[in-house]
């Protein structure tokens, strides 16, 4: 099998890559029979030479493999006809706006193989979001917050090397007595405890949360048991809730009064009862000046 790896087309273009040099490298090493080829390209955070560094080929046209793999969407003038492609689609959710790529990609008798439905023998997804989405999506919630306060300036996430960087990044953000929610308690929860966890921030648990006073900015942790409740009154099961979410309705509004930054990194499901409405924006009471929405 020839394997290529595509430069990307998107625009503005995604500087991720599917397999880095040494994944090649140990690839080849694992199936003999495997030749991988990697398009140039000048936009990738990884340098061609990387490539050419480990052996392996780099090369202006890919379109001699069987097989090529991209991160995000390919635009439909480039796809080959008769190919497989592997890459993000972006149609499984009935997306209109790729429908006409999805047209193009049966037009042309593509196999496509989306890495959006890849999953385990449990049904799992195996590729979507996780630790590194938690991480941007927190990092950004700052971004944000200080373009809204005026209290400090951070460069965008994009633009930071590396993890190191945007670690280092966030030695430049200010805060004063601010008080921070966040939801969630996987994989995408863990990245956005790991940016909570670098600033100058005390956890606290969700009671102290409301009913404490502190003189210092803090956050606290979500599970669906400090935001939901049976709405007959009966105790909390998770599996219930997961099952059944129509069962339950919000009690979030108490964090809506004392929280000025919330970060959402909770599963969501159409038929959970919703944190809040825009109603209670209305209110005087509603505290909440920024939302980080990375579930």
């Amino acid at each position: 099998m020839k394997l290529g790896i595509i430069k990307e087309g998107k625009n503005p273009p995604d500087k991720r890559v599917p397999l880095t040099p040494d994944q090649c490298v140990s690839l080849e090493a694992q199936f003999p029979e495997l030749q991988i080829s990697v398009q140039r390209s000048n936009i990738r955070a990884i340098q061609d030479q990387e490539y050419e560094n480990v052996g392996i080929e780099v090369l202006d046209d890919v379109s001699h493999c069987d097989v090529l793999m991209g991160v995000k969407e390919v635009p439909k003038e480039d796809l080959i006809a008769d190919k497989t492609y592997l890459f993000f689609s972006h149609t499984i959710k009935e997306q209109p706006y790729n429908r006409d790529l999805l047209k193009e990609i049966i037009r042309k008798n593509i196999r496509l193989i989306d890495y959006e439905c890849l999953t385990d023998q449990k049904g799992k997804r195996i590729i979507g979001f996780g630790r590194y989405a938690g991480i941007v999506g927190a990092y950004n919630a700052f971004l944000a917050y200080g373009i809204k306060t005026k209290q400090y300036d951070l460069k965008p996430a994009h633009q930071c090397y590396d993890y190191r960087e945007l670690i280092e990044e966030l030695n430049k953000v200010l805060l004063k007595s601010e008080r921070i929610v966040m939801t969630g308690n996987g994989r995408v929860a863990r990245g956005i405890l790991e940016i909570l966890n670098a600033l100058p921030l005390q956890q606290v648990d969700p009671f102290a949360f409301l009913n404490h006073t502190f003189e210092r900015p803090i956050f606290t942790q979500l599970h669906p048991k400090d935001y939901c409740t049976r709405i007959d009154g009966k105790g909390f099961d998770l599996k219930e809730f997961y099952e059944n979410p129509v069962l339950f309705e919000s009690s979030f509004k108490p964090f809506t009064q004392n929280s000025e930054i919330l970060i959402t990194g909770h599963f969501w499901d159409a038929n959970s009862p919703v944190f809040f409405t825009k109603e209670d924006m209305k209110s005087e009471e509603f505290s909440i000046q920024l939302v980080a929405d990375v579930s």
